[in-house]
């Protein structure tokens, strides 16, 4: 389970890293101006939840294989 707990951890933020850098680039910020696109708030919302949902789903199963 350890382990487990380790290539989780490393998917979540592979996963947050790659939707910020979405959110980033569509809205422009590398560029050095700001414009508030809908899709790039979208994949920022998108990597949110898909994070926090893989960290929950791994403690609802770390907690059931305890039993």
């Amino acid at each position: 389970m350890e382990r487990m707990r380790k290539d989780v951890i490393v998917a979540m933020v592979m996963v947050m890293s790659i939707c910020v850098y979405s959110f980033l680039q569509g809205n422009g910020t590398f560029q050095g101006h700001f414009e508030n696109d809908a899709i790039a708030w979208y994949f920022l919302a998108k990597g949110l939840f898909c994070s926090i949902t893989m960290f929950l789903l791994y403690k609802i199963l770390e907690t059931l294989s305890k039993k």
